[in-house]
C-alpha cells in the first residue's frame, strides 16, 4: 500500500540500523577490553564464576608469598645454625688441643680467651638473631596459609640456651656455659660435652631443612594450582580477538547496510507525490 503515513520500509530500517549499531558498540567493548565480560549482561554467570575464580587467584598469589616468607625466614634461621655448629667445631677444636698436657699454663690461658669468647657469640647469636623482626631462636610456632582455603601449616622455632637443661622439640639445651679449657681434665669434659652439643645442633639444623622442603613444596603446590586457576578463569573471561574481529566486520557491513536502506526507505515516499501530480 502506497501511503505517506507509515514508511513500514524505513521503521524496519531504522529498528536493524539500532541493532547492528548495538552489535557493533559491544565489538568494540570488547575487543578494546580484550575481555568477553565487558559488558556483564551478556554472561551474568561467567561474571560470577570468574569474580570467584579471580578471588581465589588472589587468595593463591598471597598465600605463595606467605609460604616464600617461612622459607626464607627457615634458611635464615638455618644460616645460624650453621654459624653456631662452626663455632662448636672450633671450640672442640680448641678443646682438643687444651688435653695435651705438654702445654703450659699461659699456653692454655690464651686457648680459654678463644674458648669464651666464642661461648660469648653463641649466645648472642641465641639472644639476638631476627628475622624481620622476630626472634628465631623462641619457643614457639608461626604459620602461614598453604591454599586458598586458609589451611595453615607451622615452622617449630625452638629456643637456644648454652646452659644445661633438658632438651625438647622447643628448647635446646646446649650444656656449655660451665665448660672450660683451663687445665687438661676440664678440655677431656669439654671435648665429651661439645660432641653433644654438635650433635644437638646438626639434629636441629635437619629438622629446620625439613621444614624447608615442607613448604618449598607447599610452595610448588600453590603455584601449580594458580595455574590451573588462571587458566580456567581466563577461559571464561578471555576474548576469542579473531572470533571478535569477525563479527565486528560483519556487523560494520550490516551497520552500512542498514543505514542506506534507512536512507533509500526515507526517498522511496518521494514516488507518492508522483501520484498526486
Amino acid at each position: 500500500m502506497a501511503s505517506i503515513g507509515t514508511n513500514v520500509g524505513a521503521l524496519n530500517a531504522s529498528y536493524y540500523l539500532n541493532v547492528n549499531s548495538n552489535n557493533l558498540n559491544k565489538n568494540i567493548k570488547r575487543l578494546s577490553s580484550g575481555s568477553r565480560l565487558a559488558d556483564p549482561v551478556d554472561d551474568a554467570a561467567g561474571v560470577a564464576v570468574s569474580g570467584k575464580l579471580s578471588a581465589t587467584i588472589s587468595r593463591l598469589a598471597a598465600a605463595s608469598d606467605g609460604a616464600n616468607n617461612i622459607v626464607s625466614f627457615a634458611q635464615t634461621t638455618d644460616g645460624f645454625l650453621s654459624t653456631i655448629q662452626q663455632q662448636l667445631t672450633r671450640m672442640s677444636e680448641l678443646a682438643e688441643r687444651a688435653t695435651n698436657g705438654s702445654y703450659g699454663s699461659s699456653d692454655l690461658a690464651n686457648y680459654s680467651v678463644e674458648f669464651e669468647n666464642l661461648k660469648t657469640q653463641i649466645q648472642n647469636i641465641a639472644n639476638n638473631a631476627q628475622f624481620n623482626g622476630q626472634s628465631l631462636f623462641t619457643s614457639s610456632t608461626i604459620s602461614t596459609a598453604i591454599n586458598a582455603q586458609g589451611v595453615t601449616d607451622t615452622l617449630t622455632l625452638a629456643a637456644i640456651n648454652i646452659g644445661n637443661g633438658t632438651t625438647t622439640a622447643t628448647n635446646l639445651y646446649l650444656d656449655i656455659s660451665a665448660l672450660a679449657v683451663t687445665s687438661t681434665t676440664s678440655a677431656d669434659t669439654a671435648v665429651s660435652s661439645l660432641s653433644t652439643a654438635l650433635e644437638a645442633i646438626t639434629t636441629q639444623r635437619a629438622t629446620v631443612n625439613a621444614d624447608i622442603a615442607k613448604f618449598n613444596f607447599h610452595v610448588q603446590n600453590i603455584n601449580t594450582e594458580s595455574v590451573n586457576v588462571t587458566t580456567a578463569n581466563g577461559r571464561i573471561k578471555d576474548l576469542d580477538i579473531a572470533a571478535e574481529s569477525t563479527e565486528l566486520a560483519k556487523n560494520n557491513v550490516l551497520l552500512q547496510a542498514a543505514t542506506s536502506m534507512l536512507s533509500q526507505a526515507n526517498s522511496s515516499q518521494q514516488a507518492v507525490l508522483s501520484l498526486l501530480k
